[in-house]
């Protein structure tokens, strides 16, 4: 009997003990605003229940003689830290960041919808900075670590300064060379980079529009269609490319008015140095790849080759 009482009696401790874990422990996002003091700090701390005395907490500070090495930010913390540990983390600046990659060919649309969706900032917010200050194009694909709830437009600097990082003065004198401003690379990357599915064929389908910029022929680029269109189609018919767009450039001359997405480093080379070719024509044949022609005639053949092995497929 003795010893149901007392196996009875640890398992209700152990649930007191685990009740009392569950309620007490607390993990959570602190964020530490710009320009606080460490006791405005230690209100903030207080009043999340990460630590539980601020007295102690400013004595740490005033001890280490840390009180101007705060370091603003969103902090990921939780109840069973130290108030030095707390401390620590809050002095290394080691703040929560959110891992973001930005795809090579995403629009301004889907990169307010990737980071509204991660929690870095306000989509809507994002998307309409970038319309009002026309950045579709200088957002530039990569891995980035952002901090929850960032202000927009620190967001956008951000991506706007790798942009401005990876394109080099050599990029810019190049561009002078082909007789190219910096915005029109730009658009003609963004079409590269809608078109091409692998980098070894960047600069042909790069050289193909130069070759039809040359001759003053229509880009005819399906991308730019899509773009106008507002949507994504496996395949277009003749009434999509008779869309009234200025991006349409199958019945508009010369490049579109503005990037239709934002391109990744290769497609801006490839747009920079084109191959050397007289090709006049391409069409993807289904595989990833693309068949490239100087001739109209040799175009229709490839073109109904695709339709061919699409249909027999």
């Amino acid at each position: 009997m003795k010893k149901i009482s007392i196996s009875i009696s640890i398992s209700i401790l152990i649930l007191i003990a685990i009740t009392y874990f569950c309620i007490s422990y607390k993990e959570g996002f602190v964020k530490i605003p710009e320009g606080s003091t460490p006791k405005q700090a230690a209100k903030i701390l207080k009043n999340e229940n990460i630590i539980k005395s601020e007295n102690i907490f400013l004595t740490l500070v005033w001890l280490s003689r840390t009180e101007k090495k705060f370091k603003p930010g969103t902090y990921k913390l939780n109840t069973k830290m130290t108030s030095f540990a707390v401390l620590r983390d809050i002095i290394n600046g080691n703040t929560y960041r959110i891992k973001v990659t930005v795809p090579e060919g995403f629009t301004a649309v889907e990169i307010a919808e990737l980071l509204g969706k991660k929690g870095v900032c306000n989509g809507k917010k994002f998307l309409g900075i970038v319309k009002n200050k026309k950045l579709e194009g200088y957002l530039f694909p990569e891995t980035y670590f952002f901090e929850p709830d960032s202000l927009e437009d620190k967001v956008i600097q951000i991506l706007k300064n790798q942009f401005e990082k990876i394109f080099t003065d050599d990029f810019i004198k190049r561009a002078v060379d082909l007789k190219m401003s910096k915005e029109k690379i730009i658009i003609l990357a963004s079409i590269i980079e809608k078109e091409a599915k692998k980098d070894e064929e960047r600069p042909r389908i790069s050289a193909v529009f130069y070759n039809r910029l040359k001759k003053g022929w229509n880009l005819e680029s399906c991308a730019t269609v899509l773009y106008a269109l507002g949507k994504h189609k496996d395949f277009l018919t003749y009434k999509d490319t008779k869309v009234d767009s200025t991006f349409n450039t199958y019945i508009h001359p010369g490049l579109p008015p503005a990037p239709i997405c934002n391109p990744g480093l290769a497609s801006i080379k490839a747009a920079l140095y084109p191959a050397e070719t007289s090709d006049m024509f391409f069409v993807a044949d289904g595989s990833g790849t693309h068949k490239f022609s100087k001739y109209a005639e040799e175009h229709i053949k490839n073109k109904n080759y695709k339709k061919k092995t699409l249909t027999t497929d």
